[in-house]
């Protein structure tokens, strides 16, 4: 797993779980900053991504290709799994 914290994680999974369940579409980012007691969800977002327990889009910006936000979040098979267990 990565270095985020296992209960932020579980919260994070949560958090995206109950925004599908409500039917808020498509889930950002900014869903997650407003209720999260870490600046840096993005950050968050895209270790999880990178763990391969969510997907979704990131969108860049820069001529770096600097990450600035991520839409269409999703839970994958191994998020649910370990949402559930």
């Amino acid at each position: 797993m990565s270095k985020l914290d296992q209960e932020h994680v579980r919260w994070l999974l949560q958090e995206i779980a109950n925004h599908l369940s409500q039917g808020v579409l498509p889930v950002h980012n900014g869903h997650l900053e407003d209720r999260s007691e870490t600046s840096d969800v993005l950050h968050d977002l895209l270790a999880l991504k990178e763990e391969g327990l969510i997907s979704g889009d990131v969108v860049s910006k820069g001529a770096k290709g600097t990450p600035y936000r991520m839409t269409n979040i999703r839970l994958t098979y191994l998020g649910i799994r370990l949402l559930g267990s």
